[in-house]
């Protein structure tokens, strides 16, 4: 696991968390809550591949469920493969109520048979998110790279934004597209505004110019829902 990850958790939820993810097997994809102090966090385990959030996103959503925050991992498993540990809080959408949600047995084995079918299938969707009506008070949409690299040497893009249904989609389907991978990510929502921090490596390690990071700041800022 990358250095984030050691400075999060403790012993016995490390314990817990390879535990989970043992339990994969040889699946494409395993899925399971883990009883946290916050409460129950889904916790999925796949492959990492291009585009897995997004699949992710797609999947909850035929559920009426969002992501209300997320902490995204991803370790190396043997030679030429690494395996992405995913932790999401839930949140329904219209017709499940505005709250932290956790889906029963039924809808879980729902959930992972869709994401198996997308990752297999390897499909992508693009949403038009209609825009709301905004606040005069909202905060300002902020899509950014820190000036420093980690202490592991990844490119740290800082997103603030609007929350919307369909938002990590945009998000993490613009830094597949733009060749980068992520590494790790911490997602919180707070009063309806998103507040993502994503730490990111490109494909193959390759050297990435200034202009390279500007290029990506602003296709994720075109490609956020409240800009559509």
């Amino acid at each position: 696991m990358p250095a984030s990850y050691a400075r999060l958790y403790g012993p016995k939820e490390i314990a817990d968390h390879a535990a989970i993810a043992a339990r994969r097997g040889d699946r494409l994809v395993h899925a399971e809550f883990w009883s946290s102090p916050r409460g129950p966090i889904l916790c999925v385990v796949a492959d990492d591949r291009p585009g897995l959030l997004a699949l992710i996103t797609d999947a909850l959503l035929v559920h009426d469920l969002a992501i209300e925050s997320a902490r995204v991992f991803c370790r190396e498993i043997g030679k030429g493969r690494s395996e992405a540990v995913d932790f999401l809080e839930l949140r329904g959408l219209a017709g499940r109520g505005n709250r932290l949600a956790e889906l029963d047995e039924a809808e879980l084995g729902s959930f992972l048979s869709s994401l198996n079918e997308l990752i297999l299938e390897d499909t992508s969707y693009r949403r038009t998110v209609p825009s709301g009506p905004h606040p005069d008070a909202e905060p300002p949409t902020r899509v950014y790279f820190e000036r420093k690299l980690t202490a592991d040497g990844h490119y740290s893009l800082i997103v603030e934004a609007p929350d919307a249904p369909g938002l990590l989609h945009a998000i993490s389907s613009v830094l597949n597209a733009r060749n980068f991978r992520i590494i790790s990510c911490e997602i919180r929502t707070v009063s309806g505004h998103a507040h993502d921090r994503f730490e990111l490596e490109p494909y193959g390690r390759r050297p990435v110019s200034d202009a390279d990071l500007c290029d990506v700041q602003i296709s994720v800022l075109d490609a956020l829902p409240s800009r559509r």
